[in-house]
């Protein structure tokens, strides 16, 4: 599933792969998502033939051959590095993490205490408020029994399942500790900001992912950390670096095993994907975690884990 909520998988008529067909036929080209699918070879395969034939978007390739040339030959931008102090508040359970800036800290501890204050005076009457997929309202956090900015996602029965705007968390309430957002409160952006490690790949076995995740989240969660932004997407890749021991958070992942490199075309982060490569053969080296085998192979360790 996508942020959109659409489900992106294959479709197949009549025993044809209908994404290796439309490569084929010349009338798409292999995006780079799929290079580590299980059809990659067969896509790349149709790709090649029909850029051999000429047609579709390939009926002038030899142009277009030229600028990939002269592309290639350009010369290389630096990679930028420009650190953001961050604070990690949560991780998700497919790897993914939210921040918050710490420059903005005052901006959220305002609000919050406006929040909080405004509720406390004038507390909202359960079930007057019918929250609809999609609002921004007050929710009623169940730990602390405070009221935060949440947005509603989806509502079954009397339940709601919210997402702490500001946080990145999730739960699911009842209705009825959820309630309007008083004026001039919804005004502010959320101040979570969802992010993804650049570069790195996360096992499909449930258990070894699930430790690898752990992992990240001891790494992280409540810590300042710095943040540069490394790849644009939905959400932005990016590197953690700890001050503390200027420690890059996802080679480390790497280099105990726990995840694998994922590298890149992207020739500005070469150093970036030589530095992990390194990391990942010390680990598979020393046959740790995902490498506790020793003639496990890359693929081997994404999708079985140290369970062959």
């Amino acid at each position: 599933m996508d942020k959109a909520g659409n489900f992106i998988g294959w479709l197949w008529i009549e025993n044809e792969n209908l994404s290796v067909a439309l490569v084929e036929h010349g009338l798409a080209s292999m995006h780079y998502t799929a290079e580590s699918s299980e059809f990659a070879r067969a896509i790349k395969t149709a790709e090649e033939s029909a850029m051999k034939k000429k047609i579709g978007i390939w009926k002038n390739y030899v142009e277009a051959e030229k600028e990939v040339k002269e592309k290639e030959n350009a010369p290389v931008q630096d990679r930028t590095v420009k650190y953001e102090k961050v604070v990690v508040t949560e991780v998700t359970p497919d790897g993914t993490f939210y921040v918050q800036n710490v420059d903005l800290g005052t901006k959220l501890e305002s609000l919050m205490e406006k929040i909080h204050q405004e509720f406390k005076a004038n507390a909202p009457l359960p079930g007057s408020y019918f929250p609809k997929r999609g609002n921004i309202c007050a929710a009623c956090f169940t730990l602390d029994n405070q009221w935060y900015r949440a947005k509603v996602e989806k509502i079954q029965d009397d339940k709601a399942h919210v997402f702490y705007i500001d946080y990145g968390n999730r739960e699911v309430l009842n209705t009825s500790r959820l309630a309007a957002l008083p004026a001039g409160y919804d005004t502010d952006p959320p101040y979570a900001t969802e992010y993804v490690l650049a570069c790195i790949k996360f096992p499909t076995d449930q258990e070894d992912k699930d430790e690898a995740v752990r992992a990240l989240y001891e790494d992280t969660v409540n810590k300042k950390l710095m943040l540069n932004v490394e790849i644009r997407g939905s959400p932005l890749a990016v590197t953690l670096v700890d001050p503390a021991n200027n420690q890059d958070i996802g080679k480390n992942l790497i280099k105990e095993g726990l995840v694998l490199l994922e590298p890149t075309r992207d020739r500005r982060l070469a150093s970036l994907v030589s530095d992990y490569r390194s990391a990942q053969d010390h680990a598979k080296n020393s046959r740790l975690m995902l490498w506790r085998h020793g003639d496990i192979t890359e693929d081997d360790a994404v999708e079985f884990g140290a369970r062959r």
